[in-house]
């Protein structure tokens, strides 16, 4: 669970906050997203952590929350959204306990990990496996981020909370700063 959420719940959500991201910012339209940059993204937060626990800084969005801590939360976020969006099963049955993931104890190689389990994503979805086993890939890697954030005592549930309420409202993700040279565009 995260944030209380069985984690097909916790996806829903995930991609409810993110639907602008899906659709045409002239038209509407929804669009068809590549898996690849998707997962790319995942693994661009994931880096960022890296960099978070390198440096040992403070989040800019969220200044009173170490980067990594929040660049983790960003990384769940778009697990979540790309589950929610492809409609891939996450939850497991009630009687299953979660894994234990042996990571590194080295920051860096357990990061490693992770984004090794991420990038396994997508070549399960470039090689056709199926819904049930994607989600299962993607629950394990949640998991993993889950583990790792309370080895290192960081507060996942709270950082979601504020960083979901933060992107609400950010300017840089309106329309109209998307649109504008350097927006984000995806």
């Amino acid at each position: 669970m995260i944030n209380g959420l069985p984690y097909n719940d916790f996806a829903a959500e995930c991609h409810a906050n993110n639907a602008k991201w899906w659709h045409d910012l002239e038209t509407g339209a929804r669009l068809e997203r590549d898996k690849g940059e998707l997962i790319m993204l995942v693994i661009s937060e994931i880096a960022e952590a890296m960099e978070g626990e390198r440096k040992g800084i403070k989040d800019d969005k969220l200044p009173h929350r170490p980067m990594a801590e929040v660049e983790l939360v960003d990384a769940i976020i778009r697990l979540g959204d790309f589950a929610g969006a492809f409609s891939y099963p996450l939850d497991r049955p009630a009687e299953a306990t979660l894994p234990f993931y042996s990571l590194p104890v080295n920051k860096g190689a357990a990061l490693l990990r992770i984004t090794k389990s991420i990038s396994k994503i997508h070549d399960m979805c470039n090689n056709h496996w199926t819904a049930a086993l994607i989600g299962e890939q993607i629950r394990g890697t949640l998991d993993m981020i889950r583990q790792y954030a309370q080895h290192w005592g960081y507060d996942l549930d709270g950082a979601y909370r504020e960083k979901s309420a933060f992107n609400k409202i950010r300017k840089d993700h309106t329309a109209e700063h998307r649109k504008a040279v350097g927006g984000k565009k995806w």
